[in-house]
């Protein structure tokens, strides 16, 4: 589960905020009264302990930080520890235990509910037995059942938003999804209908009018005179129409091709992150609808697997077309990964391609991306 970028500035904004109101006290009351609470041997403690939880937060909520897993969760395992610390040591001013309640907002990002919850029930016991050692079996039992609350509140909350955030997500890509095959589909329904009236001209019009040249012919053979300049006028003219009517149906026929650029751009314009850069060549030209749809669902395909796992920032996605037929390249700037994992979408792009006699291949390395490149034959060669 990802941390959502915008639950990531929220939570880090409200995490120093805590940090700062936790410490302030403490170190204003310290600074007052420095042999007071332990003097300042437990005040030092109490400060590298402070510190040491800010730091293992910012790196627990750096951009990208579940990308590794494990490390965040020894960071946030280090704020659990630094927490309780500041609970143990004599400058304890009581409000440190909001910070576990930080530290459970994180969590969700990173555990299973089960876990979460056992996390939060191992450190609430820590914290309980510490207060009961300090303040009283009493105040144990208050303190440690409402921070146990708040803390699984906390964890709800973060659950529900990274929820809401990866529907929210998955809606606009559907959407953009759903703008791009509009697009193509509204392509190929002006396409369809461009053929059926280049038809119509060639075997009504073209056949009517082939018909009254050929009796004009004969008719000019049959005339003299006057009657024969009128004839010729009216052949030459049949003649000079047939040629118009010739040259729209061929305008007809050849601008029946899908525009793949538009139908990306549609695509890409409805994903917000990455930013993706669409680059159709000038001179592609699909006449099929069925390999233009193959080559909007690759595209589709490619956006989809760049937001959900690469964390990339840039796509650039082009598409070419040479003798071999059309060539698509992707690549992003994410985070890559040691080796190639075929899941469903990947496999299905690549039976779409081979069924069509097309190649498809995908080149990744840690922290360098994704790249893909396929190439599609049309039927008849390069246009």
């Amino acid at each position: 589960m990802n941390l959502p970028e915008e639950y990531r500035r929220h939570l880090r904004s409200g995490g120093v905020a805590i940090w700062a109101v936790v410490g302030a006290p403490v170190l204003v009351t310290g600074l007052q009264s420095p042999t007071a609470n332990g003097g300042w041997r437990a005040l030092a403690a109490w400060v590298a302990a402070l510190l040491f939880f800010g730091a293992t937060f910012r790196g627990a909520t750096r951009a990208r930080g579940e990308s590794n897993r494990a490390a965040s969760l020894a960071m946030i395992a280090g704020q659990t520890i630094a927490a309780l610390l500041l609970l143990a040591l004599p400058p304890c001013f009581g409000l440190e235990a909001a910070l576990l309640v930080l530290v459970a907002l994180e969590l969700g990002a990173f555990l299973s509910r089960r876990a979460a919850v056992a996390w939060i029930a191992a450190q609430s016991a820590a914290f309980a037995a510490i207060t009961w050692a300090q303040w009283g079996w009493h105040w144990a039992v208050v303190l440690a059942f409402a921070y146990s609350s708040f803390q699984l509140i906390a964890d709800a909350t973060t659950r529900l938003f990274i929820e809401s955030a990866a529907a929210r997500a998955r809606l606009i890509e559907l959407n953009a999804e759903l703008e791009a095959t509009r697009e193509l589909l509204a392509q190929s329904t002006r396409n369809d209908e461009r053929a059926r009236i280049a038809r119509d001209l060639h075997d009504v019009l073209g056949h009517h009018l082939t018909a009254l040249s050929l009796n004009l012919e004969i008719a000019s053979h049959l005339t003299q005179g006057d009657a024969m300049a009128r004839v010729e006028t009216a052949q030459s003219v049949t003649r000079l129409l047939l040629g118009d009517v010739r040259a729209v149906v061929g305008e007809l026929r050849q601008s029946a091709s899908l525009d793949i650029a538009a139908a990306l751009a549609k695509l890409a314009a409805g994903i917000p992150r990455p930013r993706i850069h669409i680059e159709v060549a000038a001179g592609v030209v699909i006449d099929d609808p069925v390999a233009g749809e193959v080559v909007l669902r690759c595209a589709q395909e490619i956006v989809t697997n760049t937001v959900r796992h690469a964390q990339a920032e840039n796509l650039w996605l082009g598409v070419t077309q040479s003798e071999s037929g059309i060539e698509i390249h992707a690549r992003d700037d994410g985070r890559g990964a040691g080796a190639v994992r075929a899941g469903g979408g990947l496999s299905g792009m690549r039976d779409r391609f081979e069924k069509r006699g097309g190649a498809f291949s995908v080149e990744t390395a840690p922290g360098r991306g994704f790249s893909l490149k396929a190439i599609l034959p049309l039927a008849g060669g390069a246009s």
